[in-house]
């Protein structure tokens, strides 16, 4: 190719498949529509392909715009986090990081770690996602999140990934006081119960579904979802049970309404990371981030 796209041209593109149409895309751009159909035919001339065609209900994507609109997020996120870097280097105290993590470090270290942190970077925006791995992993390739905490399985994690541990605990299987089942002390006894688990079988639960569900043709009952949210409401309002490290019981509003079945066979302990690119860079701020939960969890007494 004797010619790269313009940036202009990449941030039109992304403008007119985020807006689904040229219309839509010039208004929020501020700019004539004529413009924006002179910039994408350069496009296209530029690659020698159609990327796009207008259709009744808005844009359709081509074969090679589909190709090419993953690519061009990825370049646009990542110049946007450079052009963060350079404002960190130069202000030293402003720019933004996304942290995504599983449930657990939203109740236990990360409020306390924000809030050291924001002491420091007042200017600084955070943005949290709440996911399982799988998620979490896509993120850090898109370049949608900096970094993220999360447990890791039997499976290896991708070879585009560092990960560094950063706590153990302790997990057990909650359920709301008064259940049924509450006083079970074996997963025997557990075969009828009901369980909300995360929606992929992945990290340290893929470890568990041997130890729950060992009769391969019982009909189990397993609902799967992503947010802990979700998983509490099934446990308060249908007598679920969850998997959960001990940790959740410290929490005010939560010890006085879920207990700790008492199995004499504990679960195993689950590894959190840190888990960030291999490719990719950390930016400082979000360095720092990890600093501040490194000392947060550090000074942590777990159960």
């Amino acid at each position: 190719m004797k010619h790269l796209p313009k940036l202009s041209q990449l941030q039109i593109f992304e403008s007119i498949i985020q807006h689904g149409s040229f219309r839509s895309a010039a208004k929020t751009l501020n700019q004539a529509q004529p413009a924006l159909t002179r910039a994408i035919n350069e496009l296209e001339n530029t690659l020698g392909t159609s990327l796009m065609v207008r259709g009744p209900k808005g844009v359709v994507l081509t074969e090679a715009g589909q190709l090419l609109e993953p690519r061009i997020q990825f370049i646009l996120r990542e110049l946007e986090r450079a052009v963060n870097e350079v404002e960190q280097v130069t202000y030293s105290s402003r720019g933004s990081v996304a942290l995504g993590s599983s449930s657990l470090p939203f109740f236990a270290m990360l409020p306390a770690a924000i809030k050291r942190f924001q002491k420091r970077f007042p200017q600084v925006n955070i943005y949290l996602t709440e996911g399982q791995p799988p998620e979490l992993l896509s993120g850090i390739r898109q370049g949608k999140l900096d970094f993220a905490i999360g447990t890791t399985g039997a499976e290896a994690i991708p070879s585009d990934f560092i990960t560094e541990p950063f706590f153990t605990t302790s997990f057990c299987v909650l359920a709301r006081k008064k259940h049924p089942l509450a006083q079970c002390t074996s997963l025997e006894q557990l075969e009828e119960a009901k369980w909300y688990l995360p929606g992929e079988n992945q990290g340290y639960h893929s470890q568990l579904t041997p130890l729950l569900f060992p009769k391969p043709h019982h009909p189990y009952t397993v609902v799967r979802g992503d947010t802990f949210t979700a998983g509490l409401q099934m446990v308060f309002d249908a007598d679920y049970l969850i998997v959960a490290s001990q940790e959740m019981l410290k929490v005010p509003y939560l010890k006085d309404h879920l207990c700790m079945l008492p199995l004499k066979k504990p679960l195993p302990d689950a590894t959190y990371h840190f888990i960030y690119s291999q490719r990719l860079p950390l930016t400082l701020v979000a360095k720092k981030l990890m600093n501040e939960l490194r000392a947060v969890g550090e000074n942590h007494v777990w159960s």
